[in-house]
């Protein structure tokens, strides 16, 4: 009932001042067009706005980093204002793909920002080519992303994120793909002497070989090294097609993706070798670029059942002698710290085979699912004493209630302090060193 009349007074505020959340979200920018709404409007002085302000600033924070493709369940609590954010590399040539599926409240509004880590460590916030629960981000160098995924004020529920990868280019020739590729950037040439800036494509004299983009012919030539070329140039980067058999276009004319340039020859050094393509891509400055991450899909993720999605938001423990706290679902990520057996944490994400955990200390990351169990049910019994020192949540300060004493379940434990559940459902933290220091 409190959720539900906070939710209507939000309303009304804003609608009292002529400002609706669908206009808002229409606007261009929408995580900050949506924050400028509420701090506009008569909620602009409660603490509600405050604290999902604070959220989103506090998951830029976040450590968790994850290897794309990546996919995770996750319920937000619209009684709590929540945000989370991932860490993760991507290369140039790559597009980030992220899409968001909702699974339970299909009327709240999720925002996805998505942010390049400098150098600095400050954050540069992206926009997509694409609006939408859909988005698709251009990689233009090898650079760490962090991605935030926040509900609107007073909403939440379960939604399945997914973040993932595609390839920005179609492929130079006719019914091949990246599989085909038989010679790699950077493999040494000439006894070492230099290193290839390209890939070598293997295919039968003859065979079509297309445009990867839009562009324009810039460079139709024959010469010892590359036999008979085309240069093409499109944007922020120029395509390099050499060892042709013959060739299609004129200086000057305007290609689209699947266009025919030429056919696949050995021209050039390539005289003694079997017919391929070399292609290459370069950046300004004539600077060459591994093409392979242009042509390059990310894997099938894994569909996560949904049976997963009962243990979020609820404490679990660990249930082995001694565990590991790692930075990211993997054993290859670094170990953050340990976890001792009944130790305590909020099960936040749900990933194949891993956990997405919260200790009580605000402190997060992955843990082996097989590691873990729900903490639904009780390892010993306590009986609490009006001495006891006792915190409602692990955030709040200690006190002493002669009301709580009597039996109890021990839950788990984190630190020095015990969680327990009264008869009436009541979860409280019981200090077990019987002080307050």
């Amino acid at each position: 009932m409190r959720k539900i009349s906070l939710y209507i007074l939000l309303c009304l505020c804003l609608s009292c001042q002529g400002t609706k959340i669908e206009q808002l979200l229409r606007s261009g920018s929408p995580y900050d067009k949506y924050l400028q709404g509420l701090k506009a409007s008569n909620l602009k002085d409660y603490a509600m706005v405050r604290d999902w302000e604070e959220a989103g600033k506090a998951a830029l924070s976040d450590t968790n980093r994850v290897e794309l493709p990546y996919r995770e369940l996750v319920r937000f609590d619209p009684a709590e204002p929540e945000a989370v954010s991932f860490v993760f590399s991507a290369n140039e040539g790559q597009e980030i793909t992220i899409d968001l599926k909702v699974l339970s409240d299909t009327s709240a509004v999720w925002f996805t920002d998505l942010f390049e880590v400098q150098e600095d460590g400050e954050l540069k916030k992206l926009r997509p080519e694409e609006e939408g629960s859909f988005g698709r981000y251009p990689v233009g160098s090898e650079e760490n992303f962090l991605l935030r995924l926040q509900p609107e004020l007073l909403k939440g529920g379960l939604v399945e994120l997914s973040v993932s990868y595609a390839a920005s280019l179609s492929f130079p020739l006719l019914n091949k793909n990246y599989l085909n590729i038989a010679s790699f950037f950077g493999d040494p040439r000439d006894g070492g002497r230099r290193k290839h800036e390209g890939v070598d494509i293997f295919a039968p004299s003859g065979t079509p070989v297309l445009a990867v983009s839009d562009g324009r012919v810039t460079r139709v030539a024959n010469n010892r090294l590359g036999g008979k070329t085309v240069r093409i140039s499109s944007g922020r980067y120029s395509f390099y097609y050499a060892h042709l058999d013959s060739q299609m276009v004129a200086s000057g004319s305007r290609v689209k993706p699947g266009d025919t340039l030429g056919t696949v020859g050995n021209t050039g050094n390539a005289r003694t070798t079997a017919p391929h393509l070399h292609f290459g891509i370069y950046a300004p400055g004539w600077n060459s670029v591994d093409p392979l991450y242009f042509f390059q899909p990310a894997p099938d993720l894994p569909n996560l059942s949904l049976t997963d999605s009962v243990m979020l938001d609820h404490w679990g423990r660990v249930k082995a002698s001694l565990v590991n706290l790692r930075q990211g679902p993997g054993t290859g990520f670094r170990i953050l710290g340990k976890l001792e057996n009944q130790a305590l944490f909020k099960i936040e994400g749900v990933t194949d085979g891993w956990l997405r955990i919260r200790l009580p200390d605000s402190s997060q990351g992955f843990l082996a699912e097989n590691l873990a169990e729900v903490a639904d049910t009780s390892l010993q019994q306590m009986t609490l004493q009006p001495s006891d020192w006792l915190k409602e949540k692990w955030s709040t300060p200690q006190f002493q209630y002669a009301s709580f004493s009597g039996d109890a379940d021990v839950l788990g434990s984190f630190g020095q302090f015990d969680l327990v559940a009264l008869g009436n459902g009541t979860e409280l933290w019981v200090n077990k060193a019987g002080n307050t220091d």
